[in-house]
């Protein structure tokens, strides 16, 4: 893939001055967290396989089972008993799966706590063994396993930490640095030597002096460690993106190819908590904001709590019709209804009046193509979506869109172009399904 300097720069009104300089709320009501919902299937589709049933009293931090494939422990997130099992919508899966309940006893027994690594001493093997048994997973949104990234991976130079949050509305990894800016600076030490990397970029998006001063100063006693404040442009937060600006790079699969790692800034905050205060993932900080919510902020809430209580403690909606997403409005899709529950990667709840918008025909200008970050060519893949020509889409490799919804943005006809850019992958899903021999 080759890259133009046009690609991927775009300025999007960002409307994060609604969160910008609220204060963390820590929401405790009963009402809103009196039962927590653990999902039994992960956001990969693979099944939770619980170590505990209903009856079992359970401390907050307690390990209560394991995701399969990649392994990933789960863990309590609040105290109390297990009471029952039931079907919930699942955000991630896109239909209901069945919910482990936790009925919130509010005491926040804690169990114990996992084992401490020695900050000054700690091995990179000792380092990447912590974060896999802690559970960690990727912040920014996917949910990766975060070991996955450092296991068995050599030659890693530079550890890039992704602060950009290029999304509209969305300013949580902003309000988790300003807060928790100590553990920031020591996961993104550990974090480099996890990798063995010799030395680790803070990705931030230019205009937030008064927060990448206070970085600067936090840093003084580490090594090796910079801030590369980036243009406002979209979507500077994606990993090729990023990788091409800062090391002027570009990469087939994976960002090791060149020598680099990228963790977004609230998965370093959670790598620190884990191995040095011995605190599993347990919350979630998450930006609420939005033109179809009353009110506006930064939220604090267990993990397994209910989307439709948040609402509700903001205000509700203000509008009949809204589109309710998970993360920001230009990669999250509108979700069904309010009945899920917030999942480790969800680092935002963004609310829009719903606004029907007519297309008109393709005008054929091209900008989409100019603009996609990916180089690909979505006028063309959305002609063969339409004539439904599975080698067509293979040749202009629409697999490899990243759904950021540049192409829709930038179409002056107000064509859902990315929506045809998810029908050529399940398209070319389909067509892969039905090609593979049928086992007897």
């Amino acid at each position: 893939m080759g890259f133009i300097s046009s690609r991927g720069k775009i300025h999007v009104d960002g409307h994060k001055d609604l969160t910008l300089h609220s204060e963390i709320h820590e929401i405790k009501d009963e009402k809103t967290i009196g039962k927590i919902y653990i999902s039994k299937l992960a956001a990969n589709g693979k099944e939770i396989k619980f170590d505990v049933e209903v009856g079992d009293e359970v401390k907050m931090g307690q390990r209560i089972g394991e995701r399969q494939g990649f392994y990933v422990p789960i863990f309590a997130p609040v105290s109390g008993k297990i009471v029952d099992m039931e079907n919930r919508y699942s955000c991630a899966i896109g239909r209901p799966v069945s919910h482990l309940i936790i009925e919130n006893d509010f005491n926040y027994t804690p169990a114990e706590k996992l084992p401490i690594l020695d900050y000054d001493k700690a091995t990179k093997e000792e380092i990447i063994s912590h974060i896999k048994e802690a559970g960690i997973v990727g912040l920014g949104g996917a949910g990766f396993p975060t070991y996955v990234k450092y296991e068995n991976v050599t030659g890693i130079k530079t550890v890039i930490i992704n602060a950009i949050e290029c999304e509209p509305y969305l300013t949580t990894d902003y309000h988790a640095i300003k807060n928790y800016l100590e553990l920031f600076v020591k996961g993104v030490n550990l974090l480099k030597r996890a990798a063995g990397a010799d030395n680790a970029i803070i990705a931030i998006k230019k205009g937030k002096a008064e927060l990448v001063a206070k970085i600067k100063e936090a840093l003084k006693s580490s090594k090796n460690i910079e801030i590369k404040e980036l243009d406002d442009k979209y979507p500077m937060g994606w990993e090729r993106v990023l990788v091409y600006e800062i090391m002027h790079k570009d990469y087939n699969m994976l960002p090791s190819e060149v020598g680099v790692v990228i963790n977004n800034a609230s998965t370093a905050i959670a790598v620190a908590d884990a191995l040095l205060n011995g605190n599993p993932i347990t919350k979630r900080l998450l930006t609420v904001s939005g033109n179809a919510i009353k009110n506006q902020g930064i939220a604090l809430v267990p993990v397994g709590t209910p989307v439709s209580g948040i609402i509700e403690h903001f205000g509700g909606y203000t509008a009949d019709q809204v589109v309710l997403l998970v993360g920001g409005p230009m990669v999250a899709k509108g979700m069904m209804n309010d009945s899920f529950v917030i999942e480790k990667p969800a680092g935002a709840l963004t609310v829009l009046v719903h606004e029907e918008i007519k297309a008109s025909p393709c005008l054929r200008c091209g900008r989409c193509t100019l603009m996609c970050p990916a180089s690909l060519q979505p006028v063309e893949i959305k002609l063969a979506v339409e004539s439904k020509n599975i080698d067509r889409l293979e040749a202009l490799k629409a697999n490899s869109c990243i759904e950021c919804g540049t192409c829709s943005l930038v179409c002056p006809s107000k064509i859902e172009v990315t929506e045809f850019m998810r029908k050529a992958k399940l398209q070319l899903k389909i067509a892969k399904a039905r090609s593979m021999p049928k086992k007897n």
